[in-house]
């Protein structure tokens, strides 16, 4: 194949292929009336028809075809919206079929590509190259199979992949030995460590745009009981069990069925499993071979400390007996792969008995495999044989039916059974990557055939957890009316911010980025469709703003600053790849972590302000006794909650001040006081810093800096906030007010000290923020340090800002600085990349 066409109608006849299968599919599940089954597959089928129209989308003698493939999709979408099912078979056998049948045989008829080339297979994990992570038993097998069959093998990671080039730096076995070498995009890949797409690269997630891969999921436990309840596909395999949400719970389990067995929902290969039997007022915990007997009261303290720790991480399950005469635990796994002909196949089945001493048999946890058939015979006699046909049987008839249910997109399981002394079978896990250290030689064979059968068939499967589902007001990029933005050849900046902080800070990036030459847009969490990795780009044009659909930039300036927070996770998983202005993890960081770390320092110890961390009520008395007047303040908080000024003016009385509420207590009203708020959060307590005006107004030095377009930490500005309370500046929408820093400087500390003090201002707020950033591996690019002046002009650390440092009335200040750094980040990564390859 030689031709761009002729590539993208070789792709769009396998897609065909793939989809005809896929109609069939779909047709075994409109008769079957398996409604959220039929909804899935048949947008597997639309989506596919939409690929196979922008692949071929120039080959004007389908266009009638194409038309025609349209309306019947179309005309199936209203019947299922009407549950009309036997009208739409009548569609599938009669119309669509017929339609896509014609398709392929004049994509077919207008190139002359050969189906017999030589199969190239990519060996992939995201994380690092396979041959540094697969044993080398089965390094050797993999190589063997493509030997054999006549297949290129070429193992690289994310870190190899070049989406210019539509190349991969693989390595690649050839006489004997291991190269290096740069080669096309493989045919297909087979992917080590199934992943669903919350946790995939985005490199991965480009590369299965463009490449079809063989591995997909099956979730986790839970998800997959679910499933199973749900389409009730061998429900009565399915061992009795409940997700470990509360202690109640695990009692009315426990009292039901008195032993059982507790599972984390992500685990694997045994670990941290927990067999408990309940005895009376006793519970035997046993983990592996280690026992211990518990009271009641031990027994809840275990559950927190290790069950219930984390909600929803655990999943209790009936036990069930299933144990050889010599009471060793057994259970019988089955390896299932699909082949060269895309059918499933049992590789492997064998038995894993474990120690009589432990409640497992997973060989990683010390136990051995057996020949299924002399197992069998030995435990269960003449009926041994008949067991061992019915189990290989149920194994093939189970992936089968998990396959339907994912899509038919599942490529190898790891299936675990078990069989009890009633000669009932049990599925205990089902398991995306089961091991083969026993049987490389047999996995590798179908590993690589049913690449091959893959390749061969332009097959691009997808299931659901290779998506994100929409929730509303998302954009969805495949039903949207808004056009392809059209960027300049630069750098592409994204804004990433709330949609309720689009202002004049956005306003002011766009103006600075249109100077600077590059492409500039905002983004709110809402604006990104994960499934198809495209925004909606809000672009300023004209004095308003106008939206875009446009790839992931390449550089994100993060004003959302929420990494790390709940209900945000996504949004950063999924752009991760791409350069961030700020690495920072959102919320305010431990003030106590802070003075920690840059009293470390010698040259900025002084101006850190004593400090204690309150363990015991003792501690604020303690300030209090030593400097007479202390501020209390939580571990972590800003915009001055929760700050307390507390002075002690005679014995026996208090002053205490917190925003304008201040009042006067003797001493034990103000333990009481104290009592009741340092035992709901963390609290810490200062010397109070007299730093006021000559008005007797309590004030600090808001210092902003941010990093240039040379990564060095620039100023952006320096102004003085006057608080209108006691002691505490409140932020300026609460009362307080600022001012201009030289004549504030001049006014309150004469104008002989106000050069001096403004310098010293910009050396010890530098010194700060190259001395804070070295404590933390994040990359920073915006801070706010708030000082005080003394009467003796001593310069002191209040606090350190990295969450969002407010901005009054200095906007292009801030884009003049935000946007130079942001180039700077793109062209760093730019650079890296190339150092890379």
């Amino acid at each position: 194949m030689h031709t761009t066409q002729e590539k993208q109608l070789s792709q769009g006849f396998k897609l065909t292929n793939t989809i005809i299968e896929a109609i069939d599919h779909f047709s075994l599940l409109v008769r079957e009336r398996k409604i959220n089954q039929s909804i899935f597959m048949f947008s597997s089928i639309v989506e596919g028809f939409e690929t196979i129209d922008k692949t071929i989308s120039t080959l004007i003698e389908i266009k009638k075809e194409k038309e025609k493939i349209e309306q019947s999709l179309t005309k199936i979408a209203r019947l299922m919206e009407k549950g009309n099912f036997p009208k739409i078979s009548e569609v599938l056998q009669f119309s669509l079929k017929p339609h896509f049948m014609t398709l392929k045989k004049k994509i077919k008829e207008s190139t002359n590509f050969d189906h017999r080339q030589k199969v190239t297979v990519g060996i992939y994990y995201c994380e690092s190259n396979p041959i540094e992570v697969y044993s080398e038993e089965r390094i050797k097998a993999l190589v063997k199979a493509g030997e054999k069959q006549g297949v290129n093998l070429l193992f690289f990671s994310s870190s190899d992949v070049d989406f210019e080039k539509k190349s991969v730096n693989a390595s690649v076995f050839k006489l004997g030995k291991w190269h290096r070498t740069t080669n096309s995009f493989p045919d297909v890949i087979s992917n080590i460590a199934v992943k669903p797409l919350a946790y995939q690269s985005q490199i991965e997630r480009k590369l299965r745009k463009e490449v079809p891969f063989t591995g997909f999921g099956v979730g986790d436990k839970f998800h997959l009981y679910k499933k199973l309840i749900d389409s009730r596909i061998h429900v009565n395999l399915l061992v009795p069990f409940k997700i470990a949400t509360e202690e109640s719970v695990i009692h009315n389990f426990l009292n039901h069925y008195k032993h059982a067995v507790f599972k984390p929902i992500l685990g694997k290969r045994g670990q941290n499993i927990f067999f408990v039997e309940k005895k009376e007022s006793n519970y035997t915990v046993t983990e592996h071979k280690k026992k211990s007997v518990m009271s009641y009261e031990n027994f809840i303290s275990w559950l927190y400390e290790v069950i219930l720790k984390k909600k929803h991480s655990y999943m209790v399950q009936q036990y069930i007996h299933s144990r050889t005469k010599d009471k060793e635990p057994f259970d019988i796994r089955a390896h299932v792969q699909k082949d060269g002909e895309g059918k499933w196949k049992l590789t492997k089945i064998y038995a894993r008995i474990g120690n009589k001493k432990s409640i497992l048999s997973n060989i990683s946890r010390g136990g051995r495999t057996e020949e299924l058939g002399s197992l069998f015979a030995r435990e269960f006699g003449g009926i041994g044989r008949q067991y061992e046909k019915d189990i290989q049987k149920l194994a093939l008839d189970l992936t089968m039916g998990l396959d339907k249910i994912h899509g038919f997109a599942l490529s190898e399981l790891g299936l675990d059974l078990a069989i009890d002394s009633n000669g009932r079978f049990w599925l205990y896990e089902v398991n995306n990557g089961p091991q083969s250290t026993y049987h490389e030689n047999e996995r590798a064979v179908n590993t690589i055939a049913y690449a091959v059968y893959i390749a061969r068939n332009g097959l691009f499967l997808t299931n659901e957890f290779d998506k994100v589902d929409f929730i509303k007001g998302q954009f969805n990029a495949r039903q949207t009316r808004v056009p392809v933005a059209n960027l300049r050849e630069s750098c592409s900046i994204g804004m990433l911010v709330d949609e309720k902080e689009v202002n004049n800070l956005t306003i002011a990036c766009s103006y600075v980025a249109n100077f600077e030459d590059v492409n500039f847009f905002y983004f709110t969490p809402k604006d990104i469709d994960f499934n198809e990795m495209l925004i909606r780009g809000h672009f300023y044009e004209n004095k308003k703003w106008n939206s875009k659909v446009v790839n992931y930039p390449d550089v994100i300036y993060d004003r959302l600053r929420l990494r790390g927070i709940n209900g945000y996770k996504r949004i950063y998983e999924d752009l991760e790849g791409i350069p961030f202005t700020n690495n920072f993890y959102g919320n305010s960081i431990s003030k106590l972590e802070v003075y920690d770390n840059l009293s470390s320092i010698s040259g900025l110890k002084k101006a850190i302000i004593p400090y204690q961390k309150v363990t015991r009520m003792r501690d604020i008395f303690i300030f209090l006794e030593r400097y007479n007047k202390v501020i209390l303040k939580p571990r972590i908080g800003s915009f001055a909650n929760g700050v307390h000024f507390v002075e002690k003016v005679k014995t026996d009385e208090y002053f205490v001040a917190i925003g304008e509420k201040e009042f006067h207590l003797n001493e034990s009203k103000l333990m009481n006081y104290l009592g009741g708020i340092i035992n709901r959060e963390e609290f810490l307590t200062q010397k109070y810093i007299e730093s006021r005006t000559i008005d007797n107004q309590p004030f600090d030095i808001r210092v902003h800096m941010m990093k240039d377009g040379s990564g060095k930490w620039s100023f952006v500005d320096i102004y003085p906030r006057v608080g209108v309370y006691h002691a505490v500046i409140l932020a300026m929408r609460k009362g307080g007010y600022i001012g201009e820093i030289s004549g504030f400087l001049s006014r309150n500390f004469g104008r002989n000290n106000s050069n001096d003090l403004g310098n010293n201002i910009k050396e010890l707020s530098h010194k700060i923020a190259c001395e804070f950033e070295n404590f933390y591996d994040h990359h920073l690019s915006e801070i706010g340090l708030d000082l005080a002046i003394d009467q003796e002009l001593n310069l002191s650390l209040i606090e350190v800002n990295v969450n969002k440092p407010g901005f009054i009335n200095c906007e292009f200040e801030i884009a003049k600085h935000a946007i130079p750094y942001a180039v700077y980040l793109a062209e760093n990564n730019v650079k890296m990349d190339k150092l890379k390859s």
